[in-house]
């Protein structure tokens, strides 16, 4: 990743990940997580991440903070080994916390996509370590959501050009697109990306059930719908998660940090002192 605005402090690991070591010495009684894992949603630019990492270096100034993109070719096109590739920087920061005893780790990921680089990142670490990703809490920003076509175009759309002609053509290539790798998924035998993030999310096997989580969505998602949320947080409850939802009415998909900072950092500083 390179260098960007608001993120010019960070160090770049490879194209999708960077890291923030802290300036500050951590005293010994300090509750701040030792790390932070910012995953972002499809596309998200470091730009966009870099206000959610100014938020979290002045919540937490003792914290190292590892952020990670998600680009639609990821989610779509790149194979399994380019995934491994991209997020392997940042499983060797994880390897490195393990020697720690005690390490806190909190997780914050946005959308499907941030989702789906979660799943990639407790999959491998589960492979090499054996055992489960250790995080004490875990936000979940506009996520999971379910498989829904129009949401799916408006998602993959985000980053289209403005021009009337241009983006009306791009969403009909998308559309075909979408539909030739659906219908590849099937003729594989391929389980649907969206679905199968879902399911892990609430995999013990997966992610540890004594880590509390926060789910922030709304009711104005056009992408993510909060009825899919709110279905997702009973069956986390059902398994054994402690789940905490912060329900935004009007906020639009990964915006509920800018439609209501305070009531946005009150929600994940409260969950990560429960889990202290």
């Amino acid at each position: 990743m390179s260098r960007s605005k608001g993120l010019d402090h960070f160090t770049p690991l490879n194209h999708a990940t960077c890291l923030h070591q802290p300036s500050h010495t951590r005293p010994p009684t300090s509750q701040d997580p030792d790390l932070i894992l910012l995953l972002g949603w499809m596309d998200a630019l470091p730009r966009h991440l870099s206000k959610y990492a100014a938020a979290y270096e002045n919540l937490y100034p003792s914290s190292h903070i590892l952020i990670v993109t998600t680009s639609a070719l990821d989610t779509t096109i790149h194979s399994r080994d380019a995934n491994r590739k991209r997020i392997e920087p940042a499983l060797e920061v994880l390897y490195s916390l393990d020697a720690k005893t005690g390490s806190k780790t909190l997780l914050h990921f946005f959308s499907n996509g941030g989702g789906f680089t979660g799943i990639l990142l407790a999959n491998g670490y589960r492979e090499k370590m054996g055992r489960v990703l250790p995080v004490r809490g875990v936000v979940l920003d506009s996520s999971p959501g379910r498989t829904r076509h129009e949401a799916t175009i408006r998602a993959f759309s985000l980053g289209m050009p403005k021009n009337v002609f241009l983006r009306t053509m791009g969403i009909f290539l998308l559309r075909v697109f979408l539909i030739l790798w659906r219908v590849n998924d099937i003729l594989r035998g391929r389980p649907n990306l969206i679905e199968s993030v879902r399911g892990e999310l609430n995999d013990p096997a997966v992610f540890d059930g004594r880590a509390k989580r926060l789910y922030v969505y709304s009711v104005g998602d056009e992408m993510v719908e909060w009825r899919d949320v709110e279905e997702h947080i009973k069956e986390a409850k059902e398994r054994g998660y402690k789940v905490e939802g912060e329900r935004f009415e009007e906020s639009g998909h990964v915006a509920h940090m800018l439609y209501d900072p305070e009531r946005y950092w009150a929600a994940v500083e409260m969950l990560w002192r429960s889990n202290s």
